[in-house]
Order: C-alpha cells, then structure tokens, then sequence
C-alpha cells in the first residue's frame, strides 16, 4: 500500500481509482464493509482501491470540547490498511481552512483532479464539505457531472444498534472494554513508550511499565484492568491501573501495567496494551500491605481470565 499525504496530492498519477472517504476512526466493522466493498468494485472496474481519510480527525479541529480522543493513532490506521488491502491510503491534512471548503470544490479539486476517482463508495450517512452541507444525493448529482459512479452502503448493525466510532467511545470511556471487540473485530489497543515512573511497583515487589501513550486516545475510565501486552510481536497478558493512584494520593494520571511472565526491562521501548476486562474501580487502601494483598488477587484474576 502507498500511502500519499494532501501536500503531495497533486504529483499523483496512479491508475483511475475506486475511493472510499471517511474519518475511520477505529476501522470498525462498518469500516471495514466500506473497505470490502472498495476493493470489491476495483477488481470488478480493474481499477485501483483507495482510502480518504483525515489528520487530525475533523472533530479535532471543529468541535475538541466533543472529542475524547481517537480510537487508534495514524500509525496504527496505516497498519490495519495494509492488511485490508487498499492499494492507496490518501491522508488529507484537516485544518480550520480545509473545512470552509465548498462541497463542490472539494469534489473538482480533489477527488476528480487530484485523486482521478472513477467511483466513489461511503456510507449512507456521510456529509462533507463546508459545515457538512453536502449529502449523498449531492455526491451522486455531482458524479453524474464528473463522471464517476457512486456506491452507498448501509450501516452494520449489532445487538440492533449502528456500529459507530462514537458508541464505541463511549463503551471504552464507560469502562465496557469487553463489549468493543463485537464492534473493532479486534481488541481495542492502545500504544506508548515505557518511561520512568515513581518506582513504587518495584518497591512493592511488583514492577510496572509505565506507559507515556504515542497519541491522544480516548481511555477507560479509571480502575483496574486485564489485558494483552504485545511487546516484539509477542503477546503477554497483564493487569493494569488507569488513573490517579490514590493509595499514594498522586494528582498525576498514570497508565500503570504489571506483565505476567515477562521480567525484561523495557524502559524507552514501545508496547501496546489492550483492555479486555475491568476488574474493579480504583481504591484508596489504609496501608501498602492491603494494596499488595488486593493487587496479587487482580494479577491471579487477570491470569485467569486471560490464560
């Protein structure tokens, strides 16, 4: 896959392509329907399969007070691309300039000018161009106009309700780990580099990666959780402590992880974890002894679970 960023745009002069265009934030299942069918069309047309997408994620930009972070990082989009098989990953650059752009402009100037779409797929919901005033029906007016074809899909469903980047969200800020895997068709994981902390674990008997994440993710709420660790293409599993430390009285929010079977040290290395479970919600304990006593009973739970 070639991945092509807005500012190179216009040096493209690859094959006509059948585009997909959206934020996917998350890749999730109604993503990746979207992806399929892309494909499916470009072998169907013998044209190239390709992917619009935006950085930072447009809400980002409009409204930050509404976002609570991104489901996964552009470094993760483009490796989950590559295995979906998109010949082009087409990253345009979001800015407040960007968005006051006319719908039909955008059209001209970048799908058909710039990106040579010959047939454009979306779901049934997508808007797009200056305040989101351009709809499906204005897309297909508009490909009859630039000649290019148009494919709407609907919306994947589960449990009877829209597979969303929002609803999934929501799930992980609400702590509801385990129900995001239906919705990904994977495990939520989030990636940072292991740094110093204050060293307590140890202390303890019990060390922790500290986790200083690679980008703004939406997080769980604070507790306790059983999760895979991947470190070196290899996966361990492990328990780990959203927030506060209230035991030790930090105002500083940390991600803490202990990881079974693994005594390597990995400080300045990256690792990713993935919630899989809350086990319970952060406690203020009396003494180190009662917080050592509860935290060996979430490592025996996480193995467990998760072994």
């Amino acid at each position: 896959m070639e991945v092509i960023y807005s500012d190179k745009f216009k040096n493209f002069t690859g094959p006509s392509v059948a585009l997909a265009i959206g934020s996917f934030d998350g890749i999730h299942l109604g993503h990746q329907k979207i992806i399929e069918k892309t494909c499916q069309v470009a072998r169907k047309e013998k044209l190239a399969s390709g992917l619009l997408s935006f950085s930072p994620h447009p809400r980002q930009v409009l409204a930050p007070e509404q976002v609570k972070g991104v489901i996964i990082s552009q470094e993760q989009k483009v490796e989950i691309l590559q295995d979906l098989n998109i010949n082009y990953y087409f990253c345009q650059k979001f800015t407040p300039e960007f968005a006051r752009q006319n719908f039909a402009d955008f059209v001209q100037n970048i799908l058909t000018n710039k990106l040579n779409a010959s047939h454009i797929i979306v779901g049934e919901d997508f808007s797009f161009g200056r305040g989101g005033s351009g709809d499906i029906r204005d897309l297909k007016r508009l490909g009859d106009r630039f000649d290019f074809s148009v494919t709407i899909l609907s919306p994947v469903k589960n449990g009877g309700k829209k597979i969303s980047s929002t609803r999934i969200r929501e799930l992980i800020s609400a702590g509801k780990v385990e129900k995001v895997h239906n919705l990904l068709g994977r495990f939520y994981e989030i990636r940072g580099n292991v740094i110093h902390g204050q060293g307590r674990g140890k202390k303890l008997g019990i060390p922790t990666a500290n986790l200083e994440l690679t980008t703004d993710y939406v997080l769980p709420k604070n507790g306790v959780y059983a999760g895979f660790v991947r470190h070196d293409n290899r996966r361990y599993a492990g328990a780990a402590n959203f927030g506060n430390n209230p035991t030790f009285a930090s105002k500083d929010y940390s991600v803490e992880i202990y990881i079974l079977d693994l005594e390597e040290n990995l400080y300045e290395q990256e690792i990713s974890f993935s919630p899989v479970k809350f086990i319970r919600p952060e406690k203020r304990f009396s003494n180190q002894e009662e917080l050592v006593k509860r935290i060996k009973e979430d490592i025996l739970y996480t193995r467990k679970v998760l072994c």
